[in-house]
């Protein structure tokens, strides 16, 4: 039978419905008791309080949890200080990018330039079986991962409002996580045992660097997606007569500070991720990931390439100058013996390699002592891995990234 008003009228339940909508909004009359029980002294009390439970106050327990509840930032916290602090963090960058660090860290710059043994044991040939092995590591972190997570949206210039269906697939921080792994072993496993059981490797360890520059307080924090230690320091000889170098720019009028947003609870004191106790603590390389869904400008502009160079750059120098701090203390300047440190930042695709000479930590001005950074940036390991008809595909393997990473390793 069809549904209809008619039918509708004739229904027990829709007649309680009915119902139940007119007396639910009955509202209750005031028969004036309560003006008769005030006028005659009378106490009275509600009803909804009347038969409420009375309870006494309780004294609150701390009860031990599985973390510390955090401080309220206020001029009580132990880290808080008057004076302000310029920070970057390991998710931003620079606003000027390469030249703003070039400033930051007083340091010039040797491009698509790296140290004579790096160069000649990156002509050395791997053997084949590595390569096959490196093509494998690539499809497996591009393919074959079982992965599937929500990726970035994308996004047509020409419909700003249209919206595409969501992908789903591998993230790059686990892409990127999988091939550098994958990478550092086949180059151990190419090595000697002696090559290798001097050295240690760490993943996801922090650095912390503190500095004055020009009457400001800077603090870069850092973490290393691979930090490899060694058992003594790493030296380079490095030839700087014939090297042409990109000297420190001028910024004006753009202040070497600009997008370093200033805090007020900071440590003072820098930051290395191994202990001095420890023998195999000197950096050799650290490895940096530039994951685009994690990195980004503090004004959520798109990250231009010059910045990418730069976080390579101020990446490295928060390593050095942390470890520089624990060998010669707070307040070293000019070093006695120049660090070296290896660095290579990647996307998963693209290689950016470069070797930093720490030679001091007095930052103001362009005169006097500098850093140097030798960089050899924008080297792609292949130019597609995809499936195509449903056929997993490597396109373009380069050959020579393996070859600057296993000479950065064995250097």
């Amino acid at each position: 039978m069809k549904l209809s008003q008619v039918l509708h009228r004739q229904h027990i339940g829709f007649m309680f419905k009915k119902h139940w909508m007119v007396q639910g909004k009955r509202v209750p009359i005031d028969t004036g008791v309560e003006d008769s029980l005030k006028q005659k002294g009378i106490p009275f009390e509600d009803a909804l309080e009347f038969i409420k439970e009375k309870q006494e106050p309780k004294e609150r327990i701390k009860i031990v949890g599985p973390y510390e509840h955090p401080l309220p930032q206020d001029e009580n916290h132990p880290d808080f200080k008057e004076r302000p602090c310029y920070t970057l963090k390991k998710s931003n960058v620079l606003l000027e990018g390469i030249s703003q660090a070039q400033v930051l860290t007083k340091t010039i710059i040797a491009e698509d330039v790296l140290p004579q043994r790096i160069e000649e044991l990156a002509e050395l040939p791997a053997p084949k079986a590595i390569h096959r092995g490196v093509k494998q590591a690539i499809l497996n972190a591009n393919v074959f991962d079982c992965e599937q997570k929500k990726l970035p949206k994308k996004k047509d210039p020409l419909r700003p409002a249209y919206n595409f269906s969501r992908i789903l697939g591998i993230s790059d921080k686990r892409r990127n996580l999988n091939l550098t792994n994958k990478l550092l072993q086949l180059v151990e496993k190419s090595n000697d045992a002696e090559v290798t059981q001097n050295k240690y490797v760490l993943n996801d360890v922090e650095s912390l660097s503190v500095f004055d520059k020009e009457d400001d307080l800077i603090q870069f924090q850092e973490m290393s997606n691979i930090l490899v230690t060694s058992n003594k320091p790493l030296k380079h000889d490095l030839n700087e007569s014939n090297i042409p170098f990109i000297e420190i720019p001028d910024l004006y009028p753009v202040k070497h500070t600009v997008t370093l947003p200033p805090e007020h609870f900071y440590a003072e004191s820098s930051k290395y991720p191994v202990r001095s106790s420890i023998i195999k603590k000197h950096p050799h390389t650290t490895w940096l990931h530039f994951n685009s869904t994690e990195v980004n400008n503090i004004y959520e502009t798109p990250v231009t390439p010059t910045q990418i160079l730069g976080r390579s750059l101020t990446h490295a120098f928060t390593v050095a100058t942390a470890y520089a701090k624990q060998l010669y203390g707070e307040d070293v300047k000019d070093l006695p013996d120049p660090i070296h440190l290896n660095c290579i930042q990647t996307d998963g695709q693209r290689f950016h390699f470069g070797v930093l000479e720490l030679n001091t930590l007095n930052l103001d001005g362009t005169e006097g002592t500098k850093n140097v950074w030798y960089c050899k940036n924008d080297l792609k390991l292949y130019d597609s891995c995809r499936y195509l008809s449903a056929i997993p595909v490597l396109e373009n393997y380069n050959p020579k990234v393996y070859g600057y990473i296993n000479a950065f390793y064995n250097c």
